[in-house]
């Protein structure tokens, strides 16, 4: 890379002060940017983002991507407190962290100014010899931004597009998580559950949403959406321990209840199902030639064991819905009257 091309840190953070980058990683990122960031200034974006979160721990987070011009960005990023060693780390050669490393070989311009103690702002525009497809396509940025605080509650995202005559602006925050999608899904269908469980909480350092509910309507389609981490994912671990859990519960209910004409086939418990879950953590497992499905054995024993838990306490609770549910596993009758 010629001098002249090189990313300059400049203002409250001067390169000449950040660690050293591994070189081999270096130019390994020069000569393969597509390899480690893909040709996508989106997912670049969403990664940095995702870095700034796992690197700030705790607390609320305010993003603001601003497109210029074609080749010109600022993220902005506003937290409950600053820390000028903070950048310092953030652009060291942590390899499980990469983002940032990759952000400083492909940029031709990388200023990091200091607005306030609280805001932070980088100045961006990529190097076209590295990296020659900059430009955004802001439907995009905005779809990929809207799911990306969907799966991240504590981040206020606003998005910019000053290249047109009118301003593109947008602003996402779901405090609520994907439970914004599942209060969505339940309150549009025609068939409204009377059947529904939530959890929302930490299971062994791992941080779950998971919403369940069965429409009323006559044996409808089934409607799962899955996340790992900020990557959809389906099928995966995650579902089949949700349906595990609750298949355990339903033959455990039926037992205790001497429900001797009653037999449970998996295939009954997809019709009607409203399920979105979200696991997050460290070191998940994935699989598929793309890593795009979740196979973590330990989600699927934990949720397992949640869901027969939170199942069997509202069958016993809610005795009339029980049966109203268990209705559609009766040998004695060809047809359910509810679902």
């Amino acid at each position: 890379m010629s001098k002249e091309n090189k990313a300059t840190i400049t203002n409250e953070y001067p390169l000449e002060k950040m660690p050293a980058v591994d070189l081999d990683i270096e130019e390994s990122i020069r000569r393969r940017p597509f390899m480690w960031v893909e040709n996508d200034i989106v997912l670049l974006l969403r990664k940095l983002m995702a870095d700034v979160i796992h690197f700030f721990g705790a607390g609320k987070i305010m993003f603001e991507i601003t497109i210029c011009g074609d080749n010109d960005f600022v993220l902005g990023i506003t937290i409950e407190y600053g820390s000028k060693e903070f950048w310092k780390n953030f652009f060291s050669g942590n390899i499980d962290h990469y983002y940032p490393i990759a952000l400083r070989v492909i940029s031709s311009r990388l200023e990091i100014k200091k607005i306030s103690p609280e805001k932070t702002e980088m100045h961006i525009s990529f190097n076209k010899e590295i990296y020659p497809h900059a430009i955004v396509d802001y439907i995009k940025l905005s779809e990929k931004v809207l799911q990306f605080a969907l799966l991240n509650r504590r981040c206020e995202i606003t998005t910019i597009d000053k290249r047109q005559a009118f301003i593109n602006q947008n602003c996402y925050h779901f405090p609520q998580g994907v439970f914004y999608l599942f209060e969505r899904a339940t309150i549009e269908v025609l068939g409204k559950p009377e059947f529904k469980i939530t959890f929302d909480g930490t299971i062994n350092d791992r941080s779950y949403q998971i919403g369940l509910a069965y429409r009323t309507d006559w044996y409808p389609a089934h409607d799962v959406v899955s996340f790992a981490n900020d990557i959809t994912t389906y099928p995966s671990t995650l579902v089949d321990g949700v349906l595990e859990g609750l298949i355990s519960a339903c033959r455990k209910y039926i037992k205790e209840n001497n429900l001797h004409t009653y037999q449970i086939k998996r295939g009954k418990f997809i019709n009607g199902l409203i399920l979105v879950c979200a696991v997050s953590g460290e070191n998940l497992q994935h699989g598929g030639s793309f890593k795009e499905r979740l196979e973590d054995e330990v989600v699927k024993k934990d949720v397992k064991k949640l869901m027969t838990k939170l199942t069997l306490d509202f069958f016993r609770e809610e005795k009339e819905k029980a049966d109203k549910f268990l209705w559609r596993f009766d040998t004695g009758h060809s047809t359910s009257s509810m679902y």
